[in-house]
C-alpha cells in the first residue's frame, strides 16, 4: 500500500505538470496552424526536446549530487522551496486561466510576426523555439524540485518517484496528443481553478513536511499543537485524499465539459461533406473528453477503497497493565515479532513501553512515544514501526537509536526467557507521557 500510493503520488506531480505542458503546446502548434505558419512547428517540438532534456539534466543533478537522507535542513529546505513554487503557480493558474489562451497567441504573434523566408529561418525559428522551451521548463524545473520534495518526505523512496513519475508523463504525453489532435477539449478556467485548490493542500502538506523536518533537528522550536496538525498533513491517509481530489475533481470537469459540449454550429457556405466532417469530429472530441473524464473518476474510486485500506491498518495491540515488584517489571520475553506493549503507573503518570522481537531474535526495547511527536505511541506493519501522529515509517532494526521520530530507548535486561525493566529506567521516560 505504501509503494502504491508513493507511486500515485508522484504519478500525479508528473501527470498535472505534464498536463499543463500539454496545454502550451497544444495552444501553440494549433495557433500555427490556424495562422498558415505550420512551418515553426518544428521548432516548437525542438524546444519541448530541448526543455524535457534540461529537466532530465536537472533531476540527474539533484539525484547525483543533492538530498542526503541524513540531512534533515536540506529536505526541509527543499520542501519549503516547492511549496513556494506550487503556490506561485496557483496563484498565476487564477490569475490567468481565463485569459490563458489569448496571452499565449499574442506572445507567439510577436515572436513569430509575418516575416518572410529568410526572417523565418532565424529571428521567428529562434523566438518560437526558445518561448516554448522556456515554457516547457518552467513546468520542467517545478517536476524536478516537487519530486525531489516528495523524495524527503516520510516514508519515500526515489524508486517511486521514477516508477510513478514515467507513467504519469506517459499519461500526459498521450493527453497532450489528444488535446492537440483536437480530440479532447477542456475548459482551462474551470480546470485551472478547481486543481488549482487542491494544489494548495498539497502545499500545505510539503509545509508540513518542511516543519517536521526542522523541528527533528531542533531548528526551530515546537508544541504539541502544531505537531498535531503537521501530523494530519504528513499522514498517509492525508497523502491518499490528495491524490484522490487531484484525480477526481478534474475528471468531474472533463466529464462535464464532455456531456455539455455544444455541437458545431451550422454555417450556411458549409458543403454536406464539410457538415459531415464537422459532426464527426464533435463527436470525436465529445467521445474523448468523456472517456477521460470518466477514467479519471474510475481511478479515484479505485483509491477510495485503498484509502479505506489505509485508515485501517497495521497491528496496534491494547498495552497490558503491569505492576512493578522490588522496583523491576518482570516480563516473559515475546515468542512471535509481533509488538508487545505495556503500560505502568509511575507517580501517576501511565507510562507506556513495548518489546519487539526482532527477525534475527534480538530484543528491540523502547518507550511508546518518539522524540518530537505527541505520545500517540506506534503501531506495526510488516517490518516498520509507524508513529501514529505522523506516519514516519520506523525499521525495527533502528529500535534503539536516538533523535526525531525514533521511538525513544528504554533499557533492560534480557536472558532469552524473561525481561526485566527496572522501574529507574521507566522514570526516565514520565515526562514524555504527562498531558500537556
Amino acid at each position: 500500500m505504501d509503494i502504491l500510493s508513493k507511486m500515485l503520488e508522484a504519478m500525479v506531480v508528473t501527470l498535472r505538470e505534464g498536463i499543463e505542458a500539454a496545454l502550451v503546446v497544444g495552444v501553440l502548434l494549433a495557433y500555427l496552424r490556424k495562422t498558415g505558419r505550420e512551418a515553426l512547428s518544428r521548432y516548437v517540438l525542438l524546444g519541448l526536446a530541448a526543455a524535457i532534456l534540461a529537466s532530465l539534466a536537472g533531476a540527474f543533478f539533484i539525484q547525483r549530487y543533492g538530498l542526503d537522507p541524513e540531512n534533515e535542513v536540506l529536505e526541509g529546505t527543499v520542501m519549503f522551496v516547492a511549496a513556494g513554487l506550487v503556490g506561485s503557480l496557483v496563484v498565476w493558474m487564477w490569475r490567468t486561466g481565463r485569459s490563458i489562451r489569448q496571452r499565449l497567441e499574442e506572445r507567439l504573434d510577436t515572436l513569430a510576426g509575418h516575416a518572410g523566408p529568410s526572417a523565418l529561418a532565424t529571428h521567428a525559428a529562434l523566438g518560437v523555439f526558445a518561448f516554448a522551451f522556456l515554457m516547457v521548463l518552467r513546468e520542467g524545473v517545478e517536476t524536478v524540485l516537487f519530486l525531489a520534495a516528495l523524495s524527503g518526505t516520510i516514508g519515500a523512496n526515489p524508486l517511486y518517484n521514477v516508477l510513478g513519475g514515467g507513467l504519469g508523463l506517459l499519461l500526459a504525453i498521450l493527453f497532450g496528443y489528444l488535446l492537440v489532435q483536437g480530440s479532447v477539449r477542456i475548459n482551462l478556467q474551470r480546470f485551472f481553478g478547481i486543481t488549482g485548490v487542491v494544489l494548495l493542500i498539497l502545499v500545505g502538506k510539503l509545509i508540513a513536511g518542511g516543519f517536521h523536518e526542522f523541528f527533528e533537528v531542533g531548528l526551530i522550536p515546537s508544541s504539541p499543537f502544531w505537531l498535531e496538525v503537521i501530523g494530519l498533513f504528513t499522514r498517509e491517509t492525508t497523502s491518499l485524499l490528495i491524490l484522490i481530489l487531484l484525480i477526481a475533481l478534474p475528471g468531474l470537469c472533463l466529464a462535464w465539459d464532455g456531456w455539455r459540449m455544444p455541437p458545431p454550429a451550422e454555417s450556411s457556405p458549409a458543403t454536406a461533406a464539410e457538415r459531415r466532417k464537422g459532426l464527426a469530429g464533435f463527436r470525436r472530441a465529445r467521445r474523448w473528453t468523456l472517456a477521460a473524464g470518466t477514467g479519471a473518476l474510475t481511478i479515484s474510486l479505485v483509491l477510495s477503497s485503498f484509502l479505506i485500506v489505509q485508515a485501517t491498518r497495521g497491528y496496534d495491540p491494547t498495552p497490558v497493565r503491569v505492576a512493578p515488584q522490588n522496583d523491576a517489571i518482570r516480563l516473559a520475553f515475546p515468542e512471535d515479532e509481533k509488538l508487545h506493549k505495556h503500560v505502568v503507573d509511575v507517580d501517576g503518570v501511565p507510562v507506556r513501553f513495548f518489546l519487539l522481537k526482532r527477525k534475527d531474535g534480538s530484543l528491540a526495547s523502547a518507550f511508546d512515544v518518539c522524540y518530537i511527536c505527541p505520545a500517540k505511541g506506534y503501531l506495526q506493519d510488516g517490518d516498520h514501526l509507524f508513529c501514529k501522529n505522523c506516519d514516519a515509517p520506523i525499521n525495527e532494526a533502528s529500535v534503539g537509536m536516538t533523535g526525531g521520530c525514533n521511538p525513544i530507548p528504554l533499557k533492560v535486561d534480557a536472558d532469552g526467557a524473561q525481561v526485566t525493566v527496572a522501574m529507574e529506567e521507566l522514570v526516565k521516560g514520565r515526562d514524555r507521557f504527562v498531558k500537556r
